[in-house]
C-alpha cells in the first residue's frame, strides 16, 4: 500500500530516532521503545528492499548476483560495524547511539535522492492483510520452502548462543569470540562473489542451498571433535560454517520471488523473515534452556542436534528445488 520506496525511506528514518533514542535512553522503558523502534523499522524495510530488488532483477541469475553483492555489503558492514562501535563505545555509549542514528539519516536521505519510484510490473491485489496471508498459507510450496529455509536462522543464531558459551567453559577471553565474527564477515567479503558464480556455473542452486546448509550444520560438529583444542575448534567452525553461509544465503533471497503471487512479493517476504524470526527464537528460548541446565559446559548432544539440523532442511532443500528446477527446464 506505500510502496517500496515509501516503507524504504520511512524504515530508514523510523531506525535513525530508534537509534539516536538508544543513545539517550537512560531509563528502562526508554531503552525498550528505543530497541522497539530499531526492530520496527527493520521488519518495514528489509522485505520491501528485498522484493525491490527482487523486481528490478527479473532474470534468475541476475537475481543471484544482485543479492550475492547484497550479502556481501552485510558481511562488509558487520566487520567494519563493531570495529567502529568498539572504538565509539570507549568514548561514550551516548556517542555511539547517536552516530548509528546519524549514519541511518543519512541513508534516509541518500534513498529519498537517488532511489528511484518503482514501477511494479503487477498491480498488487486489493486485499486485507489477513486476505493476503491466507493466499500465502495456501501456497504449500512457499510454506515447505519456508521452513526448511528457516534452518539457517536457528545455524546462524548459535553463533551468538552456543558458541559464546563454549567460549566462556573453555576460560577464553571475549577476543576469541570477537575473532569469530571478524572471520565471518573477512570470508563474506573475499569470497561471496567467487562462491556465488560457482554456483552459477557449476553447482547450480539446488545443491548450493544444500550444500550450504549441510557445511553449516556440520560445523558445530567441529566443537565436539576439536574440543581439547578450543581455539582451532572456535576458528575451524567458522570458517566451515561461513563458506556454507556464503552459498546458500543469497540464494533463498533469490528464489523466493518463483513462489510469490504476483503483486505480493513484498508480504511473501514479510511473512518468510517473520517465521524466521519466529523459529530462530523458540530455537534460542530451548537451547538456552539446555544451555542454563547443563552447568558451565554446553552439552556434547547440541553440536549433534545443529548438525542434525543442518543436514535435514539442506537435503529437504536440495530434493524440492532440484524437483522444481526439474519439472520446469526453463529455470
Amino acid at each position: 500500500r506505500l510502496g517500496y520506496r515509501a516503507a524504504i525511506i520511512g524504515g530508514c528514518l523510523i531506525r535513525s530516532g530508534g537509534f539516536a533514542l538508544l543513545g539517550w535512553a537512560e531509563q528502562l522503558p526508554v531503552l525498550l521503545l528505543a530497541a522497539f523502534l530499531t526492530g520496527f523499522a527493520g521488519a518495514l524495510f528489509t522485505p520491501c528492499a528485498q522484493a525491490y530488488l527482487a523486481e528490478e532483477c527479473p532474470h534468475p541469475a541476475q537475481r543471484q548476483q544482485a543479492f550475492a553483492l547484497h550479502n556481501l555489503a552485510s558481511e562488509a558492514g558487520m566487520l567494519l560495524g563493531p570495529l567502529l562501535g568498539l572504538w565509539l563505545t570507549q568514548s561514550s555509549y551516548a556517542l555511539t547511539g547517536w552516530v548509528s542514528g546519524g549514519v541511518f539519516l543519512l541513508l534516509t536521505g541518500l534513498q529519498w535522492r537517488y532511489l528511484p519510484p518503482h514501477r511494479a510490473a503487477v498491480s498488487p491485489p486489493q486485499e486485507r492483510i489477513w486476505q493476503q496471508w491466507r493466499t500465502i498459507l495456501r501456497n504449500r510450496a512457499f510454506l515447505c520452502f519456508t521452513i526448511f529455509s528457516a534452518a539457517y536462522g536457528v545455524l546462524f543464531h548459535q553463533l551468538y548462543l552456543s558458541i559464546p558459551a563454549f567460549i566462556h567453559s573453555q576460560q577464553q577471553t571475549a577476543t576469541l569470540l570477537g575473532s569469530v565474527f571478524t572471520v565471518t564477515a573477512l570470508i563474506g567479503v573475499l569470497l561471496q562473489l567467487p562462491a556465488s558464480l560457482w554456483v552459477q556455473r557449476s553447482l547450480g542452486v539446488a545443491r548450493g542451498m544444500g550444500l550450504g546448509l549441510a557445511c553449516m550444520g556440520c560445523s558445530y560438529l567441529l566443537i565436539s571433535w576439536l574440543a581439547m583444542w578450543p581455539v582451532l575448534a572456535v576458528l575451524s567452525q567458522a570458517v566451515l560454517f561461513s563458506l556454507g553461509s556464503i552459498l546458500c544465503y543469497p540464494l533463498f533471497s533469490a528464489r523466493l520471488p518463483h513462489y510469490a503471487v504476483p503483486g505480493l512479493l513484498a508480504s511473501h517476504y514479510g511473512f518468510y523473515a517473520s517465521v524466521g524470526g519466529v523459529v530462530a527464537l523458540l530455537s534460542n528460548v530451548l537451547i538456552g534452556l539446555c544451555l542454563a541446565a547443563s552447568g558451565t559446559t554446553p552439552p556434547e548432544w547440541i553440536w549433534y542436534l545443529l548438525a542434525t539440523c543442518g543436514l535435514v532442511a539442506g537435503c529437504a532443500l536440495y530434493r524440492q528445488v532440484e524437483r522444481e528446477i526439474s519439472e520446469v527446464p526453463s529455470q
